[in-house]
Parts: structure tokens; C-alpha cells; sequence
């Protein structure tokens, strides 16, 4: 089964009403029907998770209800895995927020495709697959 993961801006892109929306809609779609199995990082969900909140945290705690009903597996912080590692050695080596490069590491640890917005600060890693919205 193929796996995707989701870095913050795809998810704001939808949240927020903008351009690229729709193709978040139909990943998350895909994800419910079990046609692909998604996946976000700790990190970039609470990167999420505090820009909605500074609009309403109403707001906020219902977009990451929406997001796990969908099925989206949240990737937790675990100071006995090479993930926390591998994102800081992604962020060492290129310009990037660390929830990129947590984002990043989630997409090479599961060898899955990230699915981001249209920035190019991923272009420079080596093997990461990245479908932009």
C-alpha cells in the first residue's frame, strides 16, 4: 500500500481555504477509503495546530479531530528512534524550519511520498519523494 505523509502546509492549505485545497481533500479522502495510509509528525501537527489556534482554538481542536477521523496515524517523538536524528541532520544541512525537516525524515523513515506546498526547501534532500500542492 502506498504511504503518504503530510507536512503542515498542505494541511493549512485546506484548513485555511486555500488554492490546492482540493487535492489535500482527495488525499484525505484516499486515506478514509484505505486506498493509502497517511501519516503527519507530531511536530507538523502542532505546527497546525497553534497557526489555527491563534485564529481559534475551536477551531483548532476540531481540525485535528478531523484529521485522525480520516485515519491520518500521528508519528510521535521517541527519544529511542533514529527519526529525531535524522530531522535534525536534514535541518544541519539545509535551510528549512525544523517541522520541515521533521516532515522530511517522516517521509524517508516510511519511504513514503510528502506531500507539501508549492516551497522548494525540500528540492536538496536527497531521496525524498515530494507530490507539491
Amino acid at each position: 500500500m502506498q504511504t503518504i505523509v503530510f507536512d503542515s502546509q498542505s494541511l493549512l492549505k485546506l484548513y485555511l481555504g486555500e488554492s490546492g485545497s482540493g487535492r489535500v481533500v482527495e488525499l484525505l479522502r484516499d486515506v478514509l477509503e484505505g486506498k493509502v495510509e497517511g501519516h503527519i509528525n507530531i511536530v507538523n501537527l502542532a505546527e497546525v495546530y497553534y497557526i489555527l489556534t491563534r485564529k481559534s482554538k475551536r477551531v483548532a481542536e476540531e481540525k485535528e479531530e478531523n484529521l485522525k477521523s480520516y485515519g491520518v496515524k500521528v508519528m510521535p517523538l521517541d527519544t529511542d528512534s533514529s527519526l529525531w536524528k535524522r530531522a535534525a541532520s536534514i535541518k544541519a544541512a539545509h535551510a528549512m524550519s525544523l517541522a520541515d525537516a521533521f516532515a522530511a525524515a517522516t517521509a524517508l523513515e516510511l519511504k513514503s511520498k510528502l506531500v507539501s506546498g508549492a516551497d522548494q526547501e525540500f528540492d536538496d534532500v536527497d531521496g525524498l519523494d515530494v507530490e507539491r500542492i
